[in-house]
């Protein structure tokens, strides 16, 4: 009786065993996989970066922002032909001391004024009165890095959508006319207009 239950034992030992070296050959396997997708994700990011325009911006991007009859300005931001101011500063980064003097640099080897930009519409435009609200199908507006939101003034009715954002860490201001909103919001509100009319 205890050889056989020796025996059991034994048999017991060696299927474990070769199970744990089943069970270590698959890790390793799936150890590879996951290298070989990371090297292969890596790649596509390499080459979606490749595509990209210098100003960080996909090539489509690019081409659709142009076809709308924009330009990119000394700041990084996209204006109407025509409409580009020629030395331009955000006044978030005319705190920056060594991003103003490159800004001054330029400005001052171009012969040009820099000027300093608000990022956010100041208080008096978000007040100057009941004028016209735009007719448009984007009510809202989010600028993630600045953590604002662009609500139009007709939307700002809705409390929910209010709490949200503002439960989402978002700064909530109004608008009523594209000229209410800072000049790198009316580009994404121009590009969010264009594809709502592409649908």
């Amino acid at each position: 009786m205890a050889d056989d239950t020796t025996q059991a034992l034994q048999a017991l030992i060696k299927k474990v065993s070769t199970l744990t070296e089943t069970v270590q050959t698959q890790q390793q396997t799936i150890e590879g996989i996951k290298k070989h997708n990371e090297r292969l994700l890596d790649q596509v990011k390499d080459d979606k970066r490749a595509e990209q325009h210098p100003s960080g911006h996909p090539q489509e991007t690019i081409a659709d922002i142009a076809k709308i009859g924009m330009v990119p300005g000394d700041d990084g931001n996209w204006y109407m032909k025509g409409h580009a101011p020629n030395h331009t500063i955000s006044r978030a980064d005319a705190r920056d001391r060594q991003k103003y003097l490159n800004a001054k640099q330029k400005a001052d080897a171009a012969g040009a004024t820099l000027r300093v930009v608000d990022d956010v519409p100041s208080e008096d435009s978000h007040r100057r009165g009941r004028g016209d609200i735009a007719r448009t199908k984007t009510m809202t507006i989010k600028d993630e890095d600045a953590q604002v939101a662009y609500m139009r003034r007709d939307a700002m009715t809705d409390t929910a959508a209010y709490q949200r954002l503002r439960k989402a860490g978002f700064l909530v201001h109004q608008w009523a006319q594209p000229e209410d909103l800072p000049e790198h919001m009316q580009t994404k509100l121009a590009l969010m207009e264009k594809a709502n009319d592409a649908v």
